[in-house]
């Protein structure tokens, strides 16, 4: 499957429960490399936690970006930590299809990325991944 491009979100699943939510315009294969191996200015994800990745697409960068703070403040997924409000949304907006994405390169990455090797890695993620467990009772 080829890379999606354009104006595109993205989710990523902790088991059944979203864990974050993402917009790009760069390859999405590219942006989902920059998630696992905590490129700068990426959310850090945990490999070994992601069980699905959907995208959609959009037509134009403004959609793309008013849907992306729609849906964080619907969802409330825990690894997004900017444009949450507090209170609920008075508002809906049409949903839209996902489709799942899987990365050309994903079980090589798994490989490359071994669960002991994540502990030194990245602290305040595995940190963050506990605090999903107590909320997702994992």
């Amino acid at each position: 499957m080829a890379s999606p491009k354009g104006y595109i979100l993205y989710r990523i699943w902790y088991g059944n429960h979203l864990a974050y939510l993402g917009r790009t315009k760069q390859p999405l294969q590219a942006r989902i490399r920059g998630h696992m191996f905590a490129a700068p200015m990426h959310r850090a994800i945990d490999i070994h936690n992601v069980t699905l990745i959907e995208y959609t697409e959009l037509p134009t960068e403004a959609d793309m970006n008013l849907y992306e703070i729609y849906f964080i403040n619907l969802w409330k997924p825990p690894l997004n930590v900017d444009d949450k409000a507090r209170d609920d949304l008075t508002l809906t907006l049409p949903d839209l299809e996902w489709k799942e994405f899987v990365p050309a390169r994903w079980e090589e990455w798994k490989k490359e990325l071994r669960s002991e090797d994540m502990d030194n890695r990245n602290k305040s993620r595995n940190k963050k991944i506990m605090e999903l467990d107590d909320v997702f009772g994992g």
